[in-house]
């Protein structure tokens, strides 16, 4: 791993650590610092061992992460195929209307759904019961 690198960016790396380390160390006493102040004035300081609030993206996340019963998807996939009729349905609408992402509805059809008799691809991400 480390063979591959020029020694002039494995100094760099290690430049970039050592002031790393020097931050850290400046962070850890700036927060001393707080808790000592805010030990004069009553106030709760947070947990010592807790650092910052870690805040996650939940973006394009649509639907809840919540397991079903073995076989639910293939049943809920079809009822939506048999609603479509002979048009079809794409990805995309059946993601919207079984409530699960379209890419495991797309590692779905090309899986399982190749096994399950009666399912047509029609097209492009489109699909039909036949």
């Amino acid at each position: 791993m480390l063979r591959n690198i020029p020694s002039s960016d494995l100094k760099k790396l290690v430049k970039l650590s050592e002031r790393k380390e020097a931050l850290i160390a400046q962070i850890q006493e700036i927060d001393r610092q707080m808790v000592r102040v805010q030990s004069r004035f009553g106030i709760p300081s947070q947990n010592g061992n807790q650092g910052a609030a870690v805040t996650l993206s939940r973006r394009g996340r649509r639907f809840t992460g919540r397991r079903t019963k073995r076989g639910a998807l293939k049943e809920k996939i079809l009822k939506a195929l048999r609603d479509a009729g002979r048009k079809g349905a794409t990805i995309r609408e059946l993601s919207a209307k079984v409530r699960v992402p379209s890419a495991n509805l797309y590692v779905w059809f090309n899986g399982t759904g190749k096994n399950v008799r009666g399912i047509q691809k029609i097209g492009v991400a489109k699909y039909r019961l036949g």
